[in-house]
């Protein structure tokens, strides 16, 4: 038997799973937050009945919603095996857009 290096005893233990999982969680979250934002912003842009996009907007909102934590964990648990700092500084990142109104 042989002795095994760090990158395959890494491997073999599962080393990275829990950073896959708290950057899935995070990235869920800020997904979540991004896609009901953006429907509700642009849900309604086409007016709808009597002018009104509340029906849009609505829709966009759960829709939005679901897409964003469904891509927001995959994404996460993907990009937060290897690096899971990545993760921390991209919902940082995109909180600070949404406070200081650059989101859109």
């Amino acid at each position: 038997m042989r002795e095994l290096n760090v990158a395959e005893m890494n491997v073999v233990s599962g080393a990275g799973f829990l950073e896959a999982l708290t950057s899935a969680i995070t990235l869920g979250t800020t997904g979540f937050a991004a896609g009901a934002a953006y429907g509700g912003i642009h849900g309604g842009d086409n007016g709808g009945l009597l002018g009104v996009g509340a029906v849009g907007q609505l829709v966009g909102v759960i829709t939005g919603s679901a897409v964003g934590v469904i891509g927001g964990v995959i994404l996460g648990a993907v990009i937060g095996w290897d690096n899971p700092d990545k993760i921390t500084d991209i919902s940082i990142q995109w909180m600070g857009h949404f406070i200081n109104g650059d989101f859109k």
